[in-house]
């Protein structure tokens, strides 16, 4: 799930043609949000995972830039970070935001098909967000990019389950049936929806040393938290894809700008805490 933006126009590029969530302006808000709920699991994983002052760090999946400045915090104005896209409308983006928060020549940016990426240069890291669970062969591609590395080098990456059972308590029916949707729906159109589990055995598939892999999962619980218009603003980007899958969202749910306060309301009525989806972050070195 790279950090897609979307075109000024509202239309989708070509380059969302196999993105499950589309390029609408609505999945640009999305991803915003999502930034903001997963920036400290991703912060975290990132520093655990060895990244220090002064590295140089290739970011796959780039999109709106949210885990290349998290690394450029990191590395600081000595370190270096190139991010690396597909989508030449939402790397602009990330550029203008990067720009915006005075990152300078130390995050730099580039339109490729990740496939097609290739260069001289020796990175201290390769990170990723959500960008795995996309890749027809995910250790092929942690294998391609690992030759990118320095010796030593490091392979840090944060993945997704949106699997979990019963995650509301006092139960919330809808919250809990939206939920099933979402991983459904990843299910049926091919990309995993527990992929972070998986990547303990996608390392390991590269050829890499045994990650070390942490998991941790955001929480709402009132009416004040992102986790519930994140997963109502998810909702209404998989909208034209659940008729192509025989999926339909709940019944009484209404898919427009009151989606946020129709699930708000849901579980507030229970007085539930509901659980956002799983985050993994697994990190190596290689040899």
């Amino acid at each position: 799930m790279t950090e897609h933006a979307i075109p000024a126009t509202g239309a989708q590029s070509d380059a969302y043609a196999d993105y499950l969530l589309g390029g609408s302006d609505l999945e640009h808000r999305r991803l915003m949000l999502q930034g903001r709920i997963l920036r400290s699991s991703t912060d975290r994983f990132l520093r655990l995972g060895g990244l220090r002052p002064g590295m140089s760090v290739l970011d796959l999946g780039s999109g709106m830039g949210d885990v290349s400045m998290l690394a450029g915090e990191v590395v600081g104005p000595r370190g270096r970070v190139l991010g690396i896209d597909r989508d030449q409308v939402t790397t602009e983006k990330a550029r203008r935001r990067a720009e915006n928060e005075g990152f300078g020549g130390s995050l730099e940016f580039e339109v490729t098909e990740l496939d097609g990426f290739d260069t001289t240069e020796r990175f201290d890291a390769v990170v990723g967000r959500y960008v795995l669970m996309y890749q027809k062969d995910p250790a092929d591609t942690l294998r391609r990019f690992t030759r990118f590395l320095r010796p030593g080098g490091i392979v840090a990456f944060h993945e997704v389950d949106f699997t979990v059972q019963n995650p509301s308590w006092p139960p919330s029916p809808l919250w809990d049936e939206c939920y099933r949707l979402l991983s459904e729906v990843y299910r049926v159109t091919g990309t995993p929806p527990d992929f972070g589990r998986r990547l303990n055995r996608a390392f390991l598939d590269a050829g890499l040393p045994a990650p070390t892999v942490e998991c941790q999962a955001p929480v709402a619980a009132g009416g004040d938290s992102p986790i519930v218009p994140w997963l109502a603003y998810t909702l209404r980007s998989i909208e034209p894809v659940l008729a192509k899958t025989g999926l339909s969202l709940p019944e009484g749910l209404v898919a427009d700008d009151t989606l946020p306060d129709q699930l708000e309301k849901a579980v507030l009525e229970q007085g539930s805490q509901v659980l956002g989806a799983l985050q993994y972050g697994a990190w190596t070195r290689v040899p």
